[in-house]
């Protein structure tokens, strides 16, 4: 188990090391804060060299606060996320069936 305290999983952790002492490359990432916490480990992980996939479905966000004033949805949120992240840092699969590999 690793207990992480920063958005990027690999930050203040062992993670990194582990995933290379099983000579793991490819990962998965679902969890909630898809805008925080899978963004910043996904982009974390592909600048390390792992090869980060995400499943959309298995993401989540919240709505927040914008700038001026008005709210942001969860549901822009969470898709604006996943496509910064296909744009170079992983691969997006819209379910976990969806996986190639």
């Amino acid at each position: 188990m690793i207990t992480k305290a920063y958005p990027n999983s690999f930050v203040g952790t062992d993670l990194q090391a582990q995933l290379d002492a099983a000579g793991v490359k490819d990962l998965v990432l679902a969890g909630f804060m898809m805008h925080m916490c899978i963004n910043s480990t996904a982009r974390g992980a592909f600048s390390l060299g792992f090869r980060p996939t995400v499943v959309a479905s298995a993401t989540a966000t919240r709505d927040l606060p914008a700038p001026d004033g008005s709210v942001v949805p969860a549901s822009q949120l969470q898709a604006a996320s996943l496509a910064a992240l296909t744009d170079l840092f992983a691969v997006v699969a819209p379910k976990q069936n969806d996986i190639r590999g």
